[in-house]
């Protein structure tokens, strides 16, 4: 049997007198599109934090490619495949589009931001260019290539840059913090495009979201998440249904 990309065994988070998370087990496999779908304050931003590492669990396990990261930190869990982004843009506005791809490639390598800022060798250099030009064909930024991201028209165009920035470290699984958040219907049909795309590309994606309209058609699998619990995963067609 093949081995999941990411499982959690029995992971539980408590806040106090608060169990955000109550022994929560579930894989992701290798090639698919995973959404989790609740309300605010069901759990889904803990259970984020702690598969990118920002939060430690009070008990449980979490595994990466059958490897044990409960205890790294997040830039391990980056280095290892597992690239996230968040609710809210983290974005280098001071640099170009292409910059801010470029130093999401750095993120994979020891000493990233040093060489960076110091430069690298000329094969390495493009090698580098080679990769940041297909990750702004892939996400459909090239044409904003030289504009600063604090410049750019619109916020779906920033999620976009967020997307292109943990792509250039190379991910095996793209973690989506509610990618369609803030977004317009328009916006939200070009991010779901953008997820189909990469999917098609080989990536394999889980995201989290509050709305169950916005993302069932876009992946193959949906838990419904309440009270720190993940229901019993559907095809996103019956679990659409199910939530009504």
């Amino acid at each position: 049997m093949m081995t999941p990309l990411l499982e959690t065994r029995r992971l539980s988070k408590q806040f106090g007198g608060l169990l955000a998370l109550d022994e929560l087990s579930f894989q992701v496999q290798r090639g698919e599109i995973l959404g989790i779908v609740g309300h605010n304050g069901a759990g889904k931003s803990t259970l984020f934090h702690l598969i990118t590492g920002f939060l430690r669990p009070t008990s449980g396990e979490i595994l990466f490619e059958g490897h044990p990261v409960t205890a790294w930190p997040p830039y391990r869990r980056v280095r290892r495949g597992l690239a996230p982004t968040f609710q809210q843009t983290r974005l280098f506005y001071g640099l170009t589009v292409e910059e801010n791809v470029r130093l999401g490639c750095f993120t994979q390598q020891r000493g990233g931001l040093r060489r960076f800022l110091l430069g690298t060798p000329h094969r390495e250099r493009l090698t580098m260019q080679r990769r940041v030009n297909e990750i702004l064909a892939l996400t459909g930024l090239e044409r904003f290539r030289a504009q600063p991201a604090s410049q750019l028209s619109s916020y779906g165009y920033q999620r976009r840059l967020e997307v292109a920035i943990a792509l250039g470290s190379g991910p095996k699984l793209l973690l989506l913090d509610e990618p369609f958040g803030g977004l317009s219907p328009s916006g939200i049909e070009e991010m779901g495009q953008l997820i189909q795309t990469l999917h098609d590309a080989g990536l394999t994606i889980m995201f989290i979201e509050h709305r169950m309209k916005s993302i069932w058609s876009y992946c193959s699998r949906l838990f419904v998440m309440s009270g720190g619990r993940l229901l019993i995963p559907q095809p996103a067609r019956e679990a659409l249904h199910a939530s009504r």
